[in-house]
């Protein structure tokens, strides 16, 4: 019997997890993080040689996949799972996002400025890496 309800718990338990987590999840997004991402890479696209397109867009990609799931992961933890439904109910009834505060705003800030400085250099070797000679010559200058 003790196993039986200690597995229900755990089933809950998981589920309530998971909740949350499709909530930061619809958060992340209704903050339009990707669209931002995306807007960074179409103004880095024309430094990039056209033969290592592909392949840009490839790594390009998958770190910024990476970046939205790791993002997604912090607001899961730092924020409050309420205020997180709360938001997303308002923002699809209203489209506005909701201003909520994370449970350690100072924490979380140094969570996300070592994330954001980790991708930054991330994205940075990648424009080394795929750049055309004339992108690089004139970054030079």
């Amino acid at each position: 019997m003790k196993k039986m309800i200690f597995g229900t718990v755990m089933f809950f338990a998981i589920q309530v997890g998971f909740a949350q987590s499709q909530d930061a999840q619809t958060f992340v997004s209704n903050m339009g993080v990707k669209a931002q991402i995306e807007g960074a890479k179409q103004q880095i696209l024309p430094a990039i040689d056209t033969a290592k397109v592909d392949e840009f867009t490839k790594e390009f990609d998958a770190v910024a996949s990476n970046f939205i799931t790791d993002f997604t992961k912090l607001v899961d933890e730092n924020y409050d799972a309420t205020e997180i439904k709360d938001a997303n109910k308002k923002y699809a009834e209203t489209k506005e996002m909701t201003q909520i505060a994370p449970k350690d705003a100072a924490a979380f800030e140094q969570k996300i400025n070592a994330l954001q400085a980790e991708v930054g250099m991330t994205m940075q070797g990648l424009v080394m890496k795929y750049a055309s000679e004339e992108a690089m010559q004139q970054a030079e200058e």
